[in-house]
């Protein structure tokens, strides 16, 4: 095999690269796009949805603790001793069975006994001494005056309720002459003008600062981040059941081997009539062969891991490459399961598998040259049912006719089937001078590739280079300006070249 430098080989942090990172640098796009949209859906969902408000006010609650049978029918909030059990007993008691109906009434406007029920909260707060009444409406004033009215009713009715049992025990009292009444008569007259004494507004209900919840930017932001973290999750996901190689480097870090050409991705293009990034990258190829001579036809094998990676395409632009400098070139489509080089370049007629291994004339006896472009010629085989049990035989047969070509050519250029899927490439390996293996990154089988390198590996095979397909190509200035060239001026070109070095 051929030797040359390797002028791209990846370094340190692509051979140690984190699994993940590399995965969110193939898939850049699943991140970008699930975070804009997340963040676009909460932008939408925050516009859409009507903002709410909510008010507080805080009751404080101090339980009588006094035992004094008199004051039992006063319907006061005892000390019970348990300052949690006193607040829930307190909640209850504001509650109250009829609270949320005098609410509804009090607000109008529809407002019903439920909607009461549903929009105001009641929680201990203060380490059990306070009770937190929270309102939530449209609107900063409708939260502020469903708040209030709230307590308003609530302490309303438990003053008229204790007021009301204590004017009962003051007329109980009114007969009697026991000692210690008067002091009873006092604090009895103090309920019976001043209300619950049990309750008391510790806090009015003031306006909220804002809209309840978040804030806008950052309920987008926060959607955002989801969206993020989704996209990692699946881009992880992705990656454990991809098979697909990431990266260049995952190609050269199985097959350690110097990228001799970059090729970018193409569409609407065909045969020779390439734009100028792929004829340049083939044209240096082409260049870098030729500055490692040798004596005689040059055999190169063009192989790759996995179908779908650009094989016979490369095979064909590499064959235009080296016929528009001047060189004799043959093509052998040994690629017998997807046989494609005839239809691609026009050529007609191929020769029956089996009459090729029966025959046993030279090479020349069944080369055909392609149309308009004569220094170009095709060797390839029609196969039908059955025909690959003769591929042993056909082997043998390519073996024998590479060893007498000289004559006819300057490069024998053998396109095969994928080494990483089958094996039909591998009793060749020994009778080419070089072995170009195509990859594409996002589409090369990490699994074939690995297969292929076992391969190599044991058959005592460096490959000469990689052809990477698929890759970024920034436009120069130095690229072939001109509008896209007719097809026929190219072939006509290519054949002077060749016919006057002949």
């Amino acid at each position: 095999m051929s030797s040359f430098s390797d002028p791209e080989t990846p370094d340190a942090s692509d051979r140690a690269l984190w699994p993940l990172l590399a995965a969110l640098r193939t898939r850049w796009w699943l991140v970008v796009g699930l975070v804009v949209l997340a963040g676009v859906t909460a932008a939408f969902a925050v516009r859409a949805k009507a903002p709410s408000y909510t008010a507080e006010a805080q009751v404080l609650v101090t339980p009588f603790a006094g035992e004094d049978s008199t004051l039992s029918g006063v319907r006061l909030l005892r000390n019970s001793g348990d300052p949690t059990r006193d607040v829930e007993t307190a909640i209850t008691l504001l509650r109250g069975a009829g609270t949320d109906d005098t609410t509804a009434r009090v607000l109008g406007r529809g407002t019903t006994r439920k909607d009461v029920r549903e929009r105001v909260a009641l929680e201990a707060i203060g380490g059990g001494s306070v009770v937190a009444v929270r309102g939530t409406a449209a609107s900063e004033a409708e939260a502020v005056r469903l708040t209030q009215t709230y307590i308003d009713v609530a302490l309303g009715a438990r003053n008229a309720l204790v007021e009301a049992g204590a004017r009962r025990a003051l007329t109980a009292l009114d007969s009697r002459t026991d000692p210690g009444l008067p002091t009873i008569r006092r604090q009895l007259r103090v309920w019976r003008d001043q209300g619950d004494p049990t309750f008391s507004i510790a806090q009015r209900a003031t306006a909220p600062d804002g809209p309840d919840g978040p804030a806008d930017w950052l309920v987008v932001l926060g959607a955002m981040v989801a969206g993020g973290l989704l996209a990692v999750i699946g881009t992880i996901v992705l990656q454990r059941t991809d098979h697909r190689v990431a990266s260049r480097a995952a190609l050269l870090e199985n097959i350690p081997a110097p990228v001799l050409a970059g090729v970018p991705t193409v569409r609407g293009f065909g045969g020779i009539n390439m734009p100028p990034p792929v004829r340049e990258a083939f044209r240096t190829l082409q260049i870098q062969l030729d500055l490692q001579p040798k004596d005689g036809c040059r055999r190169i094998l063009v192989t790759s891991a996995s179908s779908g990676d650009g094989k016979t395409t490369a095979v064909l632009n590499l064959a235009f490459a080296l016929v528009s400098a001047g060189h004799r070139v043959v093509l052998v489509d040994f690629d017998l399961r997807k046989p494609d080089l005839g239809r691609q370049l026009g050529v007609t007629g191929s020769v029956a598998l089996d009459a090729t291994v029966a025959g046993g004339g030279p090479l020349t006896s069944i080369m055909r040259s392609v149309p308009r472009l004569p220094p170009l010629r095709l060797v390839d085989v029609a196969t039908g049912p059955g025909d690959l049990a003769l591929l042993p035989l056909l082997t043998t047969r390519t073996r024998a006719m590479l060893q007498d070509v000289d004559d006819v050519a300057d490069y024998v250029l053998l396109d095969t089937a994928p080494v990483g899927e089958v094996g039909d490439a591998l009793p060749l390996l020994g009778d080419v001078d070089d072995v170009l293996v195509v990859g594409r990154p996002g589409s090369t089988d990490d699994r074939a590739l690995g297969a292929m390198a076992g391969y190599l590996r044991r058959a005592g095979v460096a490959p000469t280079g990689w052809i990477v397909t698929g890759v970024d190509a920034a436009l120069s200035p130095y690229y072939d300006a001109a509008p896209r060239r007719r097809s026929g001026a190219v072939w006509r070109t290519a054949r002077r070249i060749v016919q006057g070095s002949g």
